[in-house]
């Protein structure tokens, strides 16, 4: 159980001395947060993170991402022409849950979706589509949208917590996710506290998935769970039950997926809604985890700087926190199939030395002689006390040199809505509906209607 100095924190308001559970403290600032508390940094990260999706969704669709077109089908199999919800791209509409799925998948294309490293999570892709798409269903306004984005960060960033370092290790938006999908939903069907803690509760009973194989979760993971997360959540719109706590209980989502770990919810919830969760996402411009980044930019400096080639290195050797060790797919020196190369450290490092940068054709050349000899000069060691992010990257040269480059953060130079959509919405909508586009969600606060913004991604705009 928790008191309610947290809840009275968020909430601004006198409620006395019951006590609350932790679900329905949580609840308590799901339900009550406003557009006019989200400061503008916030705002407009969220309009870049919507930018940013969309354009993947499109990258994907132009590539033809192989996960991204077999969501597609199954759309069409299952709801072409039986619902009024808009695919990203594509002219039929479908029902609310079939476009929810298939937009997150396409937003996971090449596996460049957003990441908060804090917590592990991967939130647009279990919030934005399901928020895209009951807005659009309802004729919400903008305000309302970004509310619910801002919950649902709030949520996986705050709530969530790194599994990885468990005993049992997880992928954290397996457990997570589907908070951040029923919070989001919760806002945007206008809940108060009673039913935002009975989503709560479906959330805690949506949570799935296991780490094996670890480089990555099955195909279309993030699409299931948005699935889900829109039938609990009209499930609770039409008045199921939960348990109050689920959180908390002997039985509840503590102890069966952490191991009942102990959490300050006291003071989880008195941070939210304030330094939005929302603008600590880490962005990806390769795949793989965002983890690593840091070390990968640091060996790209190191070998730029140096001019180093494949004969000029001896060995490499990468320190990272303790808290990774669990993490195989990410320090794997093989042996690699196609889909573990991306989330190798070593495996990049290879691609590096032998072009200069990160060609995607090369994830596939998992045989490669030569990026194979790389690979095996690069070891591992795993160091206490250092923020997740943590790298120390040490080069040994052949000529006896020792280079080293040691951080934990990594950021890459932003692109704005408009620099994305004007390079990965080209030929796919008209530059008419582009523009349409980008005008509706620089205003976004004040948009009547998400479902013009949605009209602006169908081809036939």
């Amino acid at each position: 159980m928790t008191n309610l100095g947290a809840v009275e924190r968020v909430e601004g308001r006198a409620i006395g001395a019951r006590r609350l559970t932790m679900t329905q403290a949580l609840a308590g600032y799901i339900a009550n947060e406003r557009i006019e508390n989200i400061d503008r940094a916030a705002r407009d990260k969220i309009k870049w993170i919507i930018a940013h999706h969309v354009g993947l969704s499109f990258r994907g669709l132009r590539g033809g991402e192989a996960d991204a077109m077999r969501a597609l089908a199954v759309a069409r199999e299952l709801g072409e022409g039986l619902g009024t919800s808009t695919i990203i791209g594509q002219g039929f509409r479908t029902s609310l849950i079939e476009a929810a799925a298939a937009n997150s998948q396409l937003m996971r294309s090449y596996s460049q979706d957003d990441v908060l490293l804090k917590t592990g999570v991967h939130p647009a892709l279990v919030t934005l589509p399901v928020a895209l798409g009951i807005a659009e269903r309802h004729r919400l306004d903008g305000a309302s949208l970004m509310t619910a984005l801002a919950v649902g960060y709030e949520m996986l960033g705050k709530f969530a917590q790194w599994t990885w370092a468990l005993e049992v290790p997880r992928r954290a938006t397996m457990p997570f996710g589907p908070f951040g999908c029923m919070v989001t939903a919760a806002r945007l069907l206008g809940f108060n506290d009673e039913r935002t803690t009975v989503a709560l509760a479906y959330a805690a009973h949506n949570a799935m998935g296991l780490a094996e194989h670890d480089f990555g979760p099955i195909s279309h993971y993030y699409p299931m769970v948005c699935r889900n997360g829109i039938a609990a959540a009209y499930y609770t719109k039409a008045g199921a039950w939960g348990s109050e706590t689920v959180l908390e209980g002997k039985f509840g989502f503590i102890e069966a997926f952490l191991g009942g770990k102990t959490l300050d919810i006291d003071a989880v919830v008195s941070s939210m809604g304030s330094n939005y969760a929302v603008l600590d996402i880490t962005e990806k411009r390769y795949p793989g985890t965002g983890l690593n980044q840091v070390p990968i930019e640091q060996a790209r400096a190191l070998f730029r700087e140096h001019r180093l080639g494949a004969g000029d290195i001896d060995g490499i050797e990468v320190s990272l926190p303790r808290e990774r060790e669990n993490f195989e797919a990410g320090h794997g020196t093989g042996p690699f199939v196609p889909g573990t190369a991306p989330s190798s450290i070593a495996y990049h490092f290879a691609m590096l030395i032998l072009d200069g940068d990160l060609d995607p054709a090369r994830y596939t050349q998992v045989e490669n002689p030569a990026i194979l000899d790389l690979v095996a000069r690069v070891r591992f060691t795993f160091v206490p006390d250092k923020a997740i992010r943590y790298s120390r990257v040490e080069i040994r040269t052949t000529d006896g040199r020792r280079l080293v480059k040691e951080g934990d953060f990594f950021a890459f130079e932003p692109r704005t809505p408009e620099q994305i959509m004007r390079r990965d919405a080209a030929g796919a909508i008209p530059d008419s509906a582009i523009e349409r586009f980008l005008e509706m969600l620089e205003r976004l606060e004040k948009l009547d209607d998400v479902g013009g913004l949605m009209a602006c991604l169908r081809p036939n705009a």
